[in-house]
């Protein structure tokens, strides 16, 4: 019988599953087995079985030459389901494409799981920007504009359990990593209806971001204007705020759709 944690319901089994395939990233999209069991201090013959399940599975797949492992096409496959399953991304691609058009920069339109950014959709200027997808992306709230607009109108008791579940790692020299200078970004933000990264996640990235809430108030999700440091003037932020604005209130009416999930606590 599979060994339960009393205090959460959780199989233990299940979650040691689930670590490894959270093992892979853009950094480290290979990894062999000693890795994969030093990482999480898993007994090699524990992770070996649990290598294997994955594989037969379709969820790792295991190089012949190096013997080392990545992510399955089934995970590929439930990305893809997932996006098959949120009608709201679609019902948004016409604003979305509105908003391209109008601005010639990147527009992102995103959600939230676990406290973490989760990238639904990307529309780029050109075709060669154009054919990297950003569906399932994750990234941190506090360096991005998009997160830290979600941010900004959440309950500030889901705001801190985001801040002890993930911290406030620095991406960048810019990036917001103090709880006192995050704080007062979320009022500056609050006053203003709109977030700004400015080379927080990546340098020479700057974007503009407005949520779109529901009917408490609260953040579901968010779109962004992103390009150049160079192309988004200081002078052009107000006006794409406004734009934001409009299209997010459009969205607003669509909230419950959207796949917003408060933090989890560490298995």
């Amino acid at each position: 019988m599979e060994h339960r944690q009393e205090t959460t319901g959780l199989v233990n089994s299940v979650q040691k599953a689930l670590n490894i395939l959270n093992c892979f990233s853009v950094e480290q999209p290979q990894l062999s087995l000693a890795q994969i069991s030093s990482l999480l201090s898993y007994p090699k013959s524990t992770t070996l079985n649990l290598v294997r399940t994955l594989e037969h599975s379709g969820y790792l797949l295991k190089d012949a030459v190096t013997q080392n492992y990545t992510l399955g096409y089934k995970i590929l496959n439930l990305s893809y389901l997932l996006r098959s399953s949120l009608p709201v991304v679609q019902y948004a691609l016409p604003f979305l494409e509105d908003l391209q058009d109008k601005t010639g920069e990147i527009i992102y339109l995103v959600s939230y799981i676990n406290g973490q950014v989760l990238y639904l959709e990307g529309l780029y200027p050109t075709q060669r920007m154009a054919n990297y997808s950003i569906s399932g992306k994750i990234l941190p709230m506090h360096c991005t504009g998009c997160g830290k607009a979600m941010f900004s109108y959440l309950p500030r008791e889901e705001q801190l359990a985001i801040i002890r579940r993930w911290g406030l790692p620095p991406k960048t020299p810019n990036t917001i990593t103090t709880e006192e200078a995050l704080f007062k970004e979320v009022e500056l933000i609050q006053s203003r209806g709109f977030a700004v990264d400015l080379e927080e996640e990546t340098p020479n990235v700057k974007c503009v971001a407005v949520p779109v809430l529901n009917n408490n108030g609260h953040a579901v999700a968010a779109i962004s204007i992103s390009g150049t440091v160079m192309n988004m003037k200081d002078e052009l932020l107000p006006g794409y705020a406004e734009m934001l604005s409009r299209t997010c209130s459009v969205l607003s009416g669509k909230a419950s759709e959207f796949p917003a999930s408060k933090v989890s606590s560490p298995f």
